[in-house]
C-alpha cells in the first residue's frame, strides 16, 4: 500500500480505528463503485468482517486482494485467520 492510497481510504481507517463497521462497509461500497478490483478495497472489507468475526467472509476479502497484490497485507491477515480456524484444543471435547 502506497501513502496515496493511504491517505485516499483514510476515512475507511479512521472509521475502522474507532469501531465504526458500518460507516467503514459503507464507505468500502462506495468506493468499489468507483474503483474495480482494488487489493487495498479488498483487505479493508476483510478487515471489517474480522472485526464483525465474520471469518469466512474476511478470508475471502483476504483472498481477492491477494490475488490482486500478492505480497500486499491481505496474505499475512489471512494466514492469521486459517490459523486460528485450523486450532483446535481436543481435550475441550472430551470434557
Amino acid at each position: 500500500m502506497n501513502t496515496a492510497e493511504m491517505n485516499h481510504f483514510q476515512d475507511i481507517y479512521d472509521a475502522l480505528d474507532h469501531g465504526q463497521t458500518d460507516e467503514a462497509m459503507r464507505l468500502i461500497c462506495q468506493e468499489q463503485q468507483k474503483t474495480e478490483h482494488s487489493a487495498e478495497l479488498y483487505y479493508l472489507q476483510g478487515k471489517v468482517f474480522m472485526k464483525l468475526s465474520d471469518w469466512g467472509n474476511a478470508i475471502s476479502c483476504f483472498l481477492k486482494s491477494e490475488e490482486i497484490e500478492p505480497e500486499g497485507p491481505a496474505r499475512q491477515c489471512r494466514l492469521m485467520l486459517t490459523e486460528i480456524m485450523d486450532f483446535y484444543n481436543k481435550d475441550m471435547y472430551n470434557q
